[in-house]
């Protein structure tokens, strides 16, 4: 059978399934990919409500945003404003043109928010989410651009026009895709190899005759069916244990795959 027939058979005829371990390895890894893009839509789709979210905040912010432009690297007002501090349910925002606060005052604001952002005298701060990942990548969560390292053209039009978008760029959502694929495809392995180790021990106690590899091979179609459930429900459920339900549904339709899998014969 083709990849094709197997997975058209992975979502109603189970005992077809077993000629999954015929196939070329290779091919069913290329699957398991594909696979683990279905879990990738659930991470996908929290990430943009998230960018959403904060987008949505944004143009609350622009509406309050002064003109200003940037002189010798110097944030300079167009007419006389004080600053300000305005928070969102996902930023924090800070215009002090007057240097009334400081970097550390621009982190410590990071409580409970998804981050904080400072309009400084003479530089652009924002402060991210601590984390792990974070730090690998940027070394700190504290981000700190002087206006003379590229932000010369930067001013209060520019920032209002920019959070004035409605819509999440098409580029960012592949971006967002194709990132969360790597996360899912490690997961979705690692769920395979511990469902095939108890397809391997069910196959013993049936005396199936079938290789450790064929097994992981028939698994993998195997896990068609509970892997999109699994992402239909992730979408509305974020706290939805997978795992456990990709392993104990794979189980059940291999149980019924491997009826017509070639068994030892019994030696007098």
């Amino acid at each position: 059978m083709t990849v094709r027939e197997l997975f058209l058979a992975s979502f109603y005829r189970f005992k077809d399934l077993k000629n999954a371990r015929l196939l070329g390895f290779g091919k069913v890894v290329l699957y398991l990919l594909a696979l683990s893009l279905f879990l990738a839509i659930p991470i996908t789709t929290n990430v943009l409500q998230v960018f959403n979210d904060v987008r949505a905040d944004g143009q609350k912010i622009a509406q309050k945003i002064p003109d200003f432009t940037i002189q010798n690297g110097v944030l300079t007002p167009t007419e006389k404003t004080e600053g300000f501090i305005y928070q969102t349910n996902s930023i924090i925002f800070t215009f002090d043109p007057e240097g009334k606060r400081s970097t550390t005052d621009i982190s410590g604001d990071m409580m409970g928010n998804f981050l904080s952002v400072g309009l400084l005298p003479d530089e652009l701060v924002v402060a991210l989410p601590s984390s792990g990942l974070t730090n690998q990548i940027l070394g700190s969560n504290l981000l700190e651009i002087p206006y003379d390292q590229g932000l010369n053209s930067l001013d209060g039009a520019h920032i209002r026009t920019y959070l004035a978008e409605n819509s999440v760029p098409w580029w960012m959502i592949l971006i967002t895709l194709l990132v969360s694929v790597y996360p899912s495809f490690i997961n979705l392995v690692m769920t395979i190899l511990i469902a095939c180790i108890g397809a391997s021990l069910m196959a013993a106690l049936k005396g199936i005759q079938v290789t450790f590899f064929e097994n992981l091979k028939i698994l993998i179609f195997c896990g068609t069916l509970p892997v999109i459930l699994s992402a239909l429900i992730g979408v509305f459920t974020l706290d939805f244990d997978t795992s456990l339900f990709i392993i104990l549904a794979t189980l059940f339709i291999y149980s019924q795959a491997s009826k017509g899998l070639p068994r030892r014969q019994s030696q007098v």
